[in-house]
């Protein structure tokens, strides 16, 4: 039995082609967005400042980095900071715990903007870690604040 296309995903594979985007609905299944936005009502936010703050006092702080070593290599950087450490977000629920060596130790989760760390911040608390903080700012809201980057 061959199956076809809707029209609908015809159109949006072909703009999609084009260099088009294009947010495609399902239904009964959350768009990625409605997704972050209620991990964020979930979790506790933190300004530049609270960041830098815990970093100069909180030795003890895991800042984990959930972008891709490609995505640092092409963002200029990272947060240069003793307690940084690159987790990509693929792969946070497996390696978390060589870093995070106890439930209650405080843990600031980053991305370049904002978009996936809400929802790696979910997933920690969802594992049982319960001093976790999103950074929404992310890699770019430390940049433009001046503060030091490491290539």
């Amino acid at each position: 039995m061959k199956k076809s296309l809707s029209l609908a995903c015809l159109l949006t594979l072909s703009l999609a082609f084009l260099g088009t985007t294009v947010q495609a609905e399902v239904a009964g299944v959350p768009a990625g967005s409605q997704l972050q936005t209620e991990a964020e009502k979930k979790t506790t936010l933190i300004s530049t400042a609270e960041v830098k703050k815990m970093l100069d006092e909180e030795l003890d702080m895991v800042l984990i980095d959930i972008r891709t070593a490609t995505e640092i290599q092409n963002m200029d950087g990272k947060i240069d900071a003793q307690q940084n450490v690159n987790i990509p977000r693929g792969w946070l629920e497996f390696r978390v715990q060589r870093v995070a060596l106890s439930k209650d130790i405080p843990i600031v989760i980053y991305c370049g903007g904002g978009l996936r760390s809400p929802l790696a911040a979910e997933t920690l608390q969802n594992m049982g870690y319960t001093n976790v903080k999103n950074y929404s700012a992310g890699f770019f809201g430390w940049k433009q604040a001046g503060l030091p980057v490491k290539p």
